[in-house]
């Protein structure tokens, strides 16, 4: 699951169409395990009021996760956010996407390309009114995963639908710390056709828990409805 700290406000801005800027869960990595179907789940609250939970499923039908080949994803996202300005109180956001791509797998790095169609729907309610837009288009997503070296790694995330003209943007780099796992800065940007916002804070990503990898991180964000605010993240993986 996934909840996130969102934007909020010019959403109003035109009478009759809500919009909201894109949330991508921000997956993790590929571990270490061949699996052939892969997990991602994260939830995100601010202190501004917002919360998002998300998923992806991702499959690798020709072989495994490791192994360069075909790639099939579902995303899925639902969350609400507080709206500043406008006369708005408070948005909702379900977004649904189905992709298809390949993956090119090395030892030691994946990089993954997506196509498919994105549909989302957006919602504000104020005073007792309900504003309602949605959209369906073409989403597109691209995933890097590398260790450059046995003990740091570098992951990288970017995703556009052309409903709203949506994006997402997270970059993460570590150092090995404990139970597998890597701690390091984070950056994320974000935003759509009338919002923006970008975060930097830190990350503890990869810890294997079991059957689970766990990943946690929060820091600064500042937005252009509500201002600087604080955000954190908790991320599962696991697969089979």
């Amino acid at each position: 699951m996934q909840r996130i700290l969102m934007w909020s406000s010019a959403l109003l801005a035109m009478a009759g169409a809500a919009r909201a800027a894109d949330w991508y869960t921000g997956a993790e990595p590929a571990g270490r395990d061949a699996w052939i179907v892969a997990v991602d789940a994260s939830t995100t609250v601010s202190s501004q009021g917002a919360q998002f939970a998300g998923a992806t499923a991702t499959a690798a039908p020709g072989g495994d996760l490791l192994t360069s080949g075909p790639r099939l994803r579902v995303d899925a996202l639902i969350g609400s956010y507080r709206v500043q300005g406008g006369g708005a109180t408070l948005g909702t956001q379900a977004e649904g996407a189905v992709m298809a791509g390949y993956a090119w797998a090395s030892p030691e790095a994946v990089l993954a390309a997506y196509l498919g169609l994105d549909a989302r729907r957006n919602e504000l309610a104020s005073a007792g009114r309900v504003t309602e837009a949605g959209g369906v288009g073409i989403k597109a997503a691209l995933d890097l995963y590398a260790r450059p070296t046995a003990f740091t790694m570098i992951h990288a995330t970017a995703s556009y639908a052309s409903p709203f003209n949506a994006y997402y943007g997270r970059v993460r780099a570590g150092v090995a710390a404990f139970a597998g796992g890597y701690v390091g800065p984070e950056f994320a940007l974000l935003g759509d056709d009338v919002y923006r916002q970008w975060r930097v804070g830190a990350h503890l990503s990869g810890m294997q828990l079991g059957a689970l990898q766990l990943g946690l991180s929060g820091g600064y964000l500042q937005d252009q409805a509500r201002k600087g605010g604080f955000y954190a993240t908790l991320d599962l993986r696991t697969g089979f």
